[in-house]
């Protein structure tokens, strides 16, 4: 065989290999329900965000509707997942998934009747993030039921590429179908979208029984999650630094409506395509991690990664071209989820099977402190202007990572310190 001949063979193998999870069927049918499940939920946000500044004209409304979804899912995440792992998480799943459709149907009828009002909103995104709560800890600890335990590492990369994918296409879809006829059919296509997430999760079949619940009731399977972060050094430092990321620098994306129409004057159509700027170089982040980096030097390129996108973040406030703008955009979203993929992979690595529920659902909450730090944000942009709220969240993104790395060179650097309980970096 020619040499140009093997490298062709072995890039293909290189290619079925990186998409081995998808084999097993119930994994294809859980993917692809997924991929039309977080394809609705990257149109509501644009479509919600952009319904409340209609009706409202505040940047604090946004936030303030933000929170409404994250409280509920702050607070009932631990009974989440606990219950992730004592039940039926398929059934949860599903339950969770015919609700969520059901809000966009109202959403979409209130919309359609012009009797849409900010409550209305605010209640059913209270609603939402109490669903969410219980939902996505079960998508999580369903996954070694629908495959073997060496194709975990990779189903957990395929399944990551959706979020990326889903934010490309689903903002500016959603900002095109605004504009070409209004958000309430915008919130009914979310709801057809839902609605073939179900049909295809309907059709799974878990291959092995849902794991047993360890002793001491609901209470205790709770707190379990918790103290194993509190222990382990590598964990509660890096889900910090992610829960910090989400309130002060990941909030620019909540006031992303207010730079595309006061800032950049590029409306509905402008608002999406920044999003989905964010979401193509996104995509690109979560590869490099995949395919560039040493398991052993990832928290260092962590934290690297999270200085960077804090500067980005400061030049991304002040910009008033739409071009640079979007570029800004597609690195923002580069940087930053190279960093966050980059986290969640050595948590991963390192993340016992039977807590995986649990400590997954809190890490989970990384998206949901997103609304609160657009409160934060939200009430500075009120007062101070949208430059000035997103240049703070920069600003401390980048001070806390060099702080980290200031503080601690040989823990970032792959080499947890001695004399605390630390969970391994292990070469991936």
């Amino acid at each position: 065989m020619s040499q140009s001949a093997a490298r062709t063979a072995a890039g293909g193998q290189r290619i079925l290999e990186a998409i081995s999870a998808l084999r097993h069927r119930n994994y294809r049918l859980y993917w692809f329900g997924q991929l039309f499940s977080v394809l609705a939920q990257n149109m509501e946000h644009v479509a919600q965000g952009w319904l409340v500044l209609e009706l409202t004209n505040s940047p604090l409304a946004l936030g303030v509707t933000g929170l409404a979804h994250a409280i509920p899912t702050i607070t009932l995440t631990l009974i989440g997942g606990a219950i992730a792992d004592r039940a039926d998480r398929r059934r949860i799943m599903i339950a969770s998934q015919c609700c969520t459709a059901l809000m966009f149907l109202i959403l979409a009828v209130l919309v359609l009747t012009k009797l849409a009002a900010l409550w209305h909103v605010m209640v059913l995104a209270f609603i939402s993030g109490s669903i969410r709560a219980f939902d996505r800890p079960s998508r999580m600890a369903l996954l070694p039921q629908m495959v073997p335990r060496e194709d975990i590492p990779n189903a957990v990369a395929i399944g990551g590429t959706i979020w990326q994918l889903c934010r490309l296409v689903g903002p500016a879809a959603a900002g095109i179908l605004i504009y070409l006829f209004g958000v309430g059919p915008t919130f009914f296509t979310c709801c057809l979208a839902s609605s073939a997430a179900v049909t295809l999760w309907l059709a799974i079949r878990a291959d092995q029984p849902a794991l047993a619940a360890s002793a001491g009731g609901l209470r205790k399977n709770m707190l379990d999650g918790v103290h194993f972060i509190r222990k382990n050094e590598l964990f509660y430092t890096f889900m910090g630094m992610t829960f910090f990321n989400s309130v002060f620098g990941m909030s620019y994306l909540i006031l992303m409506p207010v730079f595309a129409r006061d800032i950049l004057n590029v409306g509905s159509q402008g608002f999406g395509f920044l999003q989905t700027a964010g979401g193509a170089g996104a995509l690109i982040g979560t590869l490099a991690v995949a395919y560039l980096s040493d398991a052993r030097r990832l928290p260092l390129q962590a934290a690297r990664g999270a200085a960077l996108f804090g500067v980005l973040l400061l030049l991304f406030a002040y910009s008033r071209a739409f071009p640079f703008s979007l570029a800004l955009a597609f690195v923002l979203g580069m940087s930053g989820q190279f960093y966050i993929t980059a986290i969640n992979t050595v948590l991963q690595l390192n993340l016992p099977e039977q807590l995986r529920g649990r400590v997954m659902g809190v890490y989970g909450l990384t998206w949901d402190l997103m609304p609160v730090g657009g409160m934060v944000a939200g009430t500075i942009a009120e007062f101070a202007g949208a430059p000035a709220a997103v240049a703070v969240g920069g600003a401390f993104v980048s001070g806390l990572a060099l702080w980290v790395i200031s503080i601690a060179p040989r823990f970032v650097a792959g080499e947890p310190s001695e004399g605390k309980e630390s969970a391994s970096i292990k070469p991936g």
